[in-house]
């Protein structure tokens, strides 16, 4: 049990914040003073991806290097078979580094390996998709035909996502394709009950561009 509560208390806020946006607070995440290694890597995860997101290159190097530390810390303990296998935190971590560092055709490259590997052996259900962390590269990077194609490959096998939804949404929008983009956001909408319990931006940009009629972009 307590093993469980340990485990909930690193995932649950890492998760939390960054599906949601919340970058800042991802950095301010702290691992619990007893944490063990393996635990560790998760809180580093989200402050790595927060302060990347952030264009914090300081903040995300410092975090990064915690997290191959405690990756290193596990290695040599007695749970050195959790690291057997691909590492897709690991890839995502130094991806969003090197995007942080403006190394953006290596942070596309690794990603997209991280993405094709995770498409193929499968990840856990509650794990952010590295596809749709790449299709967001590309929609910062001002390439929303090509962060569309991304959106649309992850919601393949993780439908009805909201980032994916609301990226695949914005990403339509921008690459001008005006039907696509209404069908993305009336799914969002639908999928929230129009929004009716939650004042996340991504509802509010999705009610003042949906048209009911594909038109309107």
């Amino acid at each position: 049990m307590l093993h469980y509560f340990a485990l909930a208390q690193a995932h649950f806020p890492a998760l939390y914040d960054i599906e949601m946006h919340k970058w800042s607070d991802a950095v301010a995440l702290q691992p619990a003073p007893d944490a063990p290694a393996q635990l560790q890597t998760i809180t580093y995860w989200a402050q790595a991806v927060g302060a990347a997101r952030m264009g914090d290159v300081a903040a995300a190097r410092r975090s990064t290097q915690k997290f191959d530390a405690a990756e290193e810390a596990v290695k040599k303990s007695k749970y050195a078979y959790m690291m057997e296998g691909p590492d897709p935190e690991r890839d995502e971590v130094h991806a969003w580094l090197l995007f942080a560092e403006k190394k953006n055709d290596e942070a596309l490259r690794l990603m997209r390996e991280t993405a094709d590997i995770q498409d193929k052996v499968g990840k856990e259900e509650v794990t952010i998709p590295a596809r749709e962390m790449l299709a967001d590269m590309l929609l910062a990077l001002n390439q929303p035909d090509k962060a569309l194609v991304e959106y649309e490959k992850s919601m393949k096998i993780d439908p009805n996502r909201f980032n994916g939804l609301a990226g695949a949404a914005e990403a339509a929008a921008l690459a001008n394709q005006p039907a696509k983009a209404n069908t993305y956001y009336a799914q969002l909408l639908n999928n929230c009950d129009y929004g009716a319990h939650s004042d996340r931006p991504e509802l509010e940009s999705a009610k003042a561009r949906f048209t009911g009629n594909g038109q309107g972009f």
